[in-house]
């Protein structure tokens, strides 16, 4: 075979679906996306650092490990123990740190998996590289089950071991008890590997048939299980957006349609979509931002209800809120104003509905020329 075939199409064999992947799972953020330069550094601390780490202390091990056992049961050992635990303790390294200086951005147990998968995947696509490159010597055919099975069968597998540890540090951060916080980045941490493990092991020992059925209800059993949990995670999160921003109805941070609206990512796709297909571009970015503020507003409340002593939290807070009613005038209060206050009645002619993003006008923006939120002039 070509060797710059071979490599090209390793290397777009090892990036393409884990690409694919990560933007699916930024898909299932539904209410609160992740900065994308987090992200992508996250997916390039597995690709770049975390390899390279591990590769050297797997080395290292490997030589000492040889001079005490046969090469198979040396072989086993660095495949079933030492690459597990090293790997996972360079990938689960890039959690730790954006804990530590990006906590904010890890505020659900959802965030934890994203990270940790964005980790995993940047991993899998340069060992996935590797791995293509080294069976394309053994032919075309064992190169293309090696594509499908480390690809595609099995393409998951890192984002699901570190999505573990980024799921347990999660729980960690949520949690007030000392010892729990502790424990739940234990166990993540412990299941990383865990599963890791098991793979491994189960494929050294895939001569026979039963470590191929664990390998596979250890694969599938983790996704489904980080699938459930993402369900679990996005519910809760529309349940936070619908309970602590109902008071800020009442404040006037936003109106009860932005509530509602906001509450339902359905409804703000719909929203936005009219905005862009209509062409404003820009109303469809504010929007967004604007849906994204009032959700962080909700998120920081909440995690202030679980840890009131937060002065950090409670300075956000105020920042989100004049942020979100700076976006939008202050809705109307919900008592009936005396008739002399009411606000004007629009003038004859005058749209009801911003021919930009769609949302209706209320009555006391009656004499607005443009709409608050993507700035489109109003007609008539």
């Amino acid at each position: 075979m070509d060797v710059l075939m071979v490599l090209l199409f390793s290397i777009v064999a090892g990036i393409l679906p884990m690409v694919l992947y990560a933007v699916i799972l930024w898909w299932f953020d539904r209410y609160e996306k992740e900065p994308t330069a987090l992200l992508a550094a996250a997916f390039f601390w597995g690709a770049v650092p975390a390899i390279v780490f591990s590769l050297i202390v797997e080395l290292i091990l490997d030589y000492p490990i040889r001079q005490f056992v046969d090469p198979a049961a040396a072989d086993l050992i660095g495949a079933a123990m030492i690459a597990p635990l090293a790997e996972e303790s360079f990938k689960g390294a890039a959690l730790l740190l954006m804990m530590i200086l990006f906590r904010r951005e890890i505020d659900s147990p959802l965030d934890g998996i994203i990270y940790g998968a964005m980790v995993g995947f940047g991993f899998a696509a340069v060992e996935n590289i590797v791995y293509f490159i080294g069976s394309s010597a053994e032919g075309a055919e064992v190169l293309g089950l090696t594509v499908v099975l480390r690809a595609v069968v099995f393409g998951l597998n890192h984002a699901m071991f570190t999505g573990f540890i980024g799921l347990g540090l999660a729980l960690a951060r949520a949690s007030r008890n000392v010892l729990a916080k502790l424990a739940f980045a234990v166990v993540g941490f412990v299941m990383g590997i865990g599963a890791h493990v098991v793979h491994n092991l189960t494929v050294s020992l895939a001569e026979q048939i039963w470590p191929c059925l664990v390998t596979f209800v250890s694969a599938y059993g983790g996704v489904l299980f980080l699938f459930g949990v993402i369900i679990w995670a996005t519910i809760r999160e529309r349940g936070w957006i619908v309970t602590y921003l109902a008071d800020e109805v009442r404040r006037g941070t936003l109106s009860a349609e932005d509530y509602e609206i906001t509450g339902s990512w359905f409804k703000r796709m719909g929203v936005r979509l009219r905005a862009l297909f209509t062409g404003n571009v820009r109303g469809w970015w504010q929007l967004g931002r604007y849906y994204r503020l009032a959700t962080e507003l909700a998120f920081n409340k909440q995690r202030l209800s679980h840890f009131p002593g937060e002065q950090d939290t409670q300075k956000q807070i105020l920042t989100l809120r004049e942020q979100v009613r700076g976006m939008k005038p202050p809705a109307p209060p919900s008592a009936a104003p005396e008739p002399a206050s009411q606000p004007a009645p629009p003038a004859a002619g005058r749209a009801r509905y911003c021919a930009g993003c769609g949302r209706s006008y209320r009555p006391s923006e009656a004499n607005l020329d443009a709409c608050p939120v993507c700035h489109t002039p109003r007609a008539g």
